[in-house]
């Protein structure tokens, strides 16, 4: 040990041209050498720029330039001790195709409340359904602001960074994707806002905690630019349409408080909007098509005889004689987005025929609802089946009665620990009659199935009276539209 000791003084007693800091070097906590960058005084290695506002007695802060700097756009949104990272970034690339690719996922990770992961490998594994659901509340508002004919990829990335378990994050994490984009460089018709109501005791709360909701009968999330509606989002213990109004008319001012802060901090720290490249339709190519293909295209809507794949047939077939004209004119450059124009023609024609004579795709007046067909005991052997049927969409479900301890444990940051109503809906290739994979849980079918489960929950029997758990299967046998109303 004094050998030690010794090696460490005579070590110290290096003249100071010889130190460590002197030569450039500097020491890494592994053990390895690194050199140091040359200090530049007045210049700030770390410069974040905040902006600080309150929204419901609430204070929110928005900070950016601190961490995830490479990113296209990042920001970090904090409500009390609750902090969220938003990132947006876009693909240099500019692949051919007709839609936008946007991307979001939300991510809660145990760390954020001092956790570690009860799994075997102590790692957090596939997103859970309360964070697909929240990856699709934040696509919702944010999709429709991209520019007509921007299809580059777009990926928005979510990371609650930590949780004090009053706020949901879920609301702090769609704001942080609005700024995000709007300090990115990417083409964007935002800001908005999105805000969280509820209704304790007849009286309207902003930002309720988590606890709060439990005592609440409406949950009321709304998104707006600032001086439109984006989303409504609304599970509610039968209100009346006169306090579900009262309470969208206090939405909106609250949620236009997140939008000035956002081009205040955008002014100060965001890039300039990049010129992307845009696949925009030209005049002259919509009405070429619409000369060759509007008269067939029309024929097959009014023609009644035609159900759902007859008429995917015949526009197929339409779609093939329009692209031979081109081919035979040697026009390469209309024939990439020639699928693209096509459907837009059949849109037009649709609405048009909706709008004009009152008719619907399948040829029913506005008012005319499709032959309904119902069937309680479809399979006697289970706890309850029933099948349903409304034209040519089928679904049927089955319900299944268990005991309290079956109900389903939930591994989040937020939220009751348990739950004990489950709607798993489920929409398999063959009701289409297409060919597919099933692979893991599926966004669409986790949001549909909890569109149908909100609305039953309602009238579901309080716990105290019924505590057992109870689990839906909704399995879509064919669909031709409306399959979650039908669930």
């Amino acid at each position: 040990m004094s050998s030690i000791v010794r090696r460490a003084r005579s070590s110290s007693s290096l003249p100071s041209f010889l130190a460590w800091r002197a030569l450039g070097f500097r020491t890494i906590c592994s053990g390895g050498l690194g050199f140091a960058p040359p200090a530049s005084a007045g210049i700030k290695i770390l410069e974040s720029f905040k902006e600080e506002f309150e929204v419901g007695s609430r204070v929110v802060t928005l900070e950016t330039g601190k961490i995830a700097r490479f990113a296209n756009g990042s920001v970090v949104l904090g409500m009390d001790e609750t902090k969220v990272l938003s990132t947006v970034t876009c693909a240099k690339s500019d692949s051919p195709r007709d839609f936008l690719p946007l991307t979001v996922d939300y991510q809660e990770k145990m760390f954020a409340q001092g956790l570690i992961p009860n799994t075997y490998m102590r790692r957090e594994g596939a997103p859970k359904e309360r964070e697909l659901l929240c990856g699709r509340l934040i696509d919702r508002p944010i999709r429709p602001l991209f520019p007509s004919g921007f299809y580059h990829e777009v990926q928005i990335m979510a990371n609650v960074l930590s949780s004090d378990g009053k706020q949901d994050p879920d609301i702090l994490a769609a704001n942080a994707a609005s700024v995000a984009l709007m300090l990115s460089d990417v083409p964007w018709g935002g800001p908005i806002g999105v805000i969280r109501l509820g209704r304790i005791g007849g009286k309207i709360v902003v930002n309720p905690t988590i606890d709060e909701p439990n005592s609440s009968d409406l949950h009321l999330i709304y998104a707006c630019t600032r001086d439109k509606t984006m989303m409504i989002d609304v599970q509610a213990r039968e209100i009346t349409e006169k306090d579900l109004a009262a309470a969208l008319r206090l939405a909106h001012p609250e949620a236009v408080k997140y939008i000035d802060p956002q081009i205040r901090l955008a002014a100060k720290a965001g890039k300039r909007k990049k010129e992307y490249k845009l696949s925009m339709l030209s005049e002259k190519l919509l009405e070429k098509v619409t000369d060759l293909a509007a008269t067939r295209i029309e024929s097959v809507f009014t023609d009644p005889s035609r159900g759902k794949f007859e008429r995917g047939e015949a526009l197929e077939d339409i779609g093939k004689d329009v692209e031979k004209v081109f081919e035979e004119e040697g026009d390469q450059e209309s024939l990439s987005i020639l699928p693209k124009a096509v459907d837009t023609v059949r849109k037009k024609i649709v609405r048009s025929r909706m709008i004009s004579d009152g008719f619907r795709v399948d040829g029913r007046h506005l008012d005319e609802v499709r032959p309904i067909y119902c069937e309680s005991h479809y399979l006697p052997a289970l706890h309850g089946s029933a099948l349903f049927s409304r034209g040519d969409t089928q679904v049927l479900c089955a319900i299944t009665l268990g005991a309290p301890g079956d109900a389903q444990s939930l591994d989040s940051l937020v939220g009751p620990p348990k739950k004990r109503f489950m709607l798993h809906y489920t929409f398999p290739p063959f009701c289409t009659d297409e060919v597919g994979k099933k692979l893991g849980l599926n966004r669409r079918e986790v949001g549909h199935g909890t569109l149908a489960e909100k609305a039953l929950l309602a009238v579901m029997p309080p716990e105290e009276d019924f505590p057992y758990a109870v689990r839906i299967n909704s399995e879509v046998m064919s669909s031709d539209g409306s399959t979650s109303m039908a669930t």
